[in-house]
């Protein structure tokens, strides 16, 4: 035995005994020195692993090798180790809106210089949310700034703190893993959280579950449920339940309010709601009603879906009310607050109801930004129709994609994808790519069964579907783990489901582009306005007249017809003539088309449509009559000009080298420009909805990104293009 005391030394015996010793000391010198280099930090309210990274000059990555379980979310209170680089800690700031480089330097007494020096990423410009380092702590020296390690106290959080439940384990059991099972399907069997099976099976936090693993699940023992002041816990208020008809104008939120639950637990106690939410239609609900059916919201009110991570104390400093008139419009959140309740607040003075909006100004590449490089984990689902595709040939299989659209636009679109995958991965960014075939339209009960045999709640990621009821019944079924749903091609929102990203700017939207072009310019225009007569094109023509009261309106025959004098009545000689054509008639636009080329000579004639449809392009109409009025229309994308040598980008160059030559549809374009802007946004962030925050618009091959957030529902992306037909058939970029 080897003692060892401050008045005698160790007895060497033999050279083995020697050696020993000296790597036995030398362990401890190195055990010692490697413990100096990390620090142990509490995490107070609000903190992430990025921010807590950026004050001790490190990365999270490094701090997720010092603590595995934080990859699985980190709560107030949590030790971690931090590895510090030369023992330094910063002070710390988190860009708010209207903060620049300037400002925050002279908040802090310090100069622009110092920032850029130890946030060289904030020469590129600085985001909401984004993270800076300040200068270092000084020994003892408290952290200062609007980001601290102090937990704000206030007189109001000992009222509104929700108790936390304390369970005691009886007894474990043992769960043998079967095929395609999942640790959300496990838990929920066992009525425990995925965070109490992994607990417990330490080895889940770095792994996956494999099928005939034997997993320890705990037993708790049962408590009894306390009743309060507001008529029972969720628990009780879920375990009583009844049958409810949906009466019109009702929706999912109205009805989880009135209830006191989550739009989650109101879907995971109807499971088989039909998305369209028609009305008749049986739910099950809780028997407690907190909110009257006749009670409306009143005006200067609205309905919220209380978002993650959000506390009861965030809402009421971000509202400026008191925790009374909270508690009263709300009597349910004594109960606690969740991620997905809808409650009713007063109405903020925000453009649009929205909560993240951006002007569309050009941002730098995301890819000079990137720090996050752990894989991403990204599901790809489209209608490749496979079950279908058992042909006795090559050609009846290539006759089938020819025949069926959805396939066709499917099969580009992942082209596009995995170009994108590989282009990322030069970058520093890689992923691991699922693939699922989601058959057909309106698939909903075989996406829940795809669902609920695979791991999507640690996806970083889904694309697709491609269909809209598709879709949203996924964002549906992932919003529990609020995972990112992108909507790749369909127009229309979702206004029910905070994890829905659209990608495709809506007709609106596009409207919008064109009106605000001519509005900066019209003083001395003469706006005229030919509109197709009928229902379909009403909306329209009431939102130009109200936008331009003073123009001029053609007058449209039976037959939507213009003659040559109703069109002279409303030219003018003297001043430019802007022209509003709103039409979807092949034989009117080709009319007007011939009419406006015949004056174009002798009158100043430029010509706008907030929607360029497929007539604009019918083979019947000459395209070099729109390269004579200079024709201005919103497009949600840019076509380049591939007999230009110069606007052949990268992705286009491979992929007519790797398709025999053949040029990419608008849906491979797409299907790239999507995913790669997704997998920078995440390389940049801490997730998506991070991301969602970077001011700006990011750019590619033909589309843009700009995503905004409404106060109640999911993203969308607002970036579109402006474009006009120059001389010679040439597409211009306006805006």
């Amino acid at each position: 035995m080897l003692r060892f005391g401050y008045s005698s030394k160790p007895i060497i015996k033999n050279s083995f005994m020697r050696n020993f010793l000296m790597f036995f000391l030398l362990l401890i010198v190195v055990q010692y020195s490697n413990a100096q280099q990390y620090k142990s930090h509490k995490v107070a309210n609000g903190e992430n692993v990025y921010r807590i990274a950026k004050r001790y000059n490190t990365t999270p990555e490094e701090i997720y090798k010092m603590n595995p379980t934080a990859k699985e979310g980190i709560v107030e209170g949590q030790i971690l180790a931090i590895p510090v680089t030369n023992d330094k800690e910063y002070k710390i700031h988190t860009v708010e809106k209207g903060d620049t480089v300037y400002n925050i330097s002279k908040k802090y007494g310090i100069t622009p210089e110092a920032i850029y020096e130890l946030n060289p990423e904030a020469v590129n410009g600085i985001n909401l949310g984004q993270v800076l380092r300040i200068a270092p702590l000084q020994k003892g020296e408290p952290v200062i700034g609007n980001t601290t390690n102090t937990v704000v106290k206030d007189s109001i959080l000992d009222n509104i703190k929700p108790l936390e439940e304390i369970r005691k384990i009886v007894s474990f059991k043992t769960h043998k893993v079967a095929r395609k099972e999942t640790l959300y399907g496990i838990a929920k069997k066992y009525n425990i959280t995925i965070d109490d099976i992994k607990k417990h099976n330490k080895r889940l936090y770095s792994e996956e579950i494999k099928k005939k693993d034997r997993l320890r699940i705990p037993v708790f023992e049962k408590s009894t449920e306390v009743i309060t002041q507001e008529g029972g816990n969720t628990t009780s208020r879920i375990s009583t339940t009844t049958k409810y008809v949906v009466k019109p104008k009702e929706t999912k939120f109205g009805i989880a309010r009135r209830h006191g639950i989550t739009i989650a637990e109101l879907e995971q106690l109807n499971p088989k709601m039909d998305p369209g939410f028609p009305v008749g239609m049986e739910l099950i609900v809780p028997t407690v009603i907190f909110v009257p059916l006749e009670e409306t919201i009143e005006s200067g009110f609205e309905l919220y879906e209380v978002q993650p991570k959000e506390t009861i104390y965030s809402i009421l400093k971000r509202t400026q009310i008191s925790s009374d008139s909270l508690f009263k419009m709300n009597p349910y959140l004594r109960d606690g607050l969740k991620a997905g309740m809808v409650i009713t607040l007063p109405v903020q003075e925000t453009k649009d109801s929205l909560a993240i909006d951006f002007a569309e100004v050009k941002r730098d590449d995301l890819s000079t930004m990137l720090w996050n490089f752990k894989p991403k984990k990204i599901a790809i689902m489209l209608p490749f129709g496979l079950e279908n595709l058992e042909k006795d040939s090559r050609q009846e299989a290539e006759d089938y994609i020819k025949e069926k659209k959805g396939v066709r636009v499917a099969i580009d679109f992942y082209k596009g994808v995995l170009i994108a995958i590989d282009s990322a991965k030069t970058k520093g960014i890689s992923s691991e790519l699922s693939v699922f075939d989601t058959q057909k339209n309106n698939n909903v009960g075989y996406l829940k069964q795809v669902i609920a045999t695979n791991n999507f709640d640690e996806m970083d990621a889904i694309i697709g579907p491609l269909y809209q009821a598709n879709v949203e019944a996924i964002a549906a079924s992932l919003k529990v783990y609020d995972t990112p749903v992108f909507s790749p091609i369909s127009k229309k929102e979702s206004k029910l489901y905070g994890n829905f990203f659209q990608t495709r700017p809506t007709d609106i939207m596009l409207q919008d582009k064109v009106i605000k072009f001519v509005e900066k310019d019209s003083t001395d225009k003469n706006i005229i306005l030919i509109i197709q007569p009928g229902a379909k094109f009403e909306e329209i023509r009431k939102k130009l007249t109200a936008k331009f009261p003073a123009a001029k309106v053609a007058k449209i025959e039976k037959g939507n017809y213009l003659h040559e004098v109703n069109l002279r009545k409303v030219l003018a000689k003297n001043k430019p003539n802007w022209i509003f054509l709103e039409s979807d008639d092949v034989s009117m636009i080709s009319n007007i088309n011939a009419l406006l080329n015949a004056k174009a000579e002798s009158n100043k004639i430029t010509l706008f449509t907030t929607d360029k449809n497929d007539a604009f392009d019918d083979d019947n109409i000459k395209n070099e009559y729109w390269s004579k009025l200079h024709l201005h229309y919103p497009s949600i994308d840019k076509e380049f000009d591939n007999s230009i040598k110069e606007s052949t980008t990268p992705f286009v160059a491979r992929y007519i080298k790797e398709n025999n030559g053949t040029i990419p549809s608008k849906y491979a374009v797409r299907g790239f420009d999507i995913t790669y802007d997704i997998l920078m946004r995440l390389g940049s962030a801490d997730d998506l909805y991070h991301a969602a925050t970077f001011e700006g618009t990011t750019e590619y091959v033909e589309n843009k990104f700009n995503y905004a957030k409404k106060t109640l529902g999911g993203y969308f992306n607002k970036a579109c293009y402006l474009i006009k037909f120059d001389d010679n058939l040439k597409l211009t970029v306006i805006e």
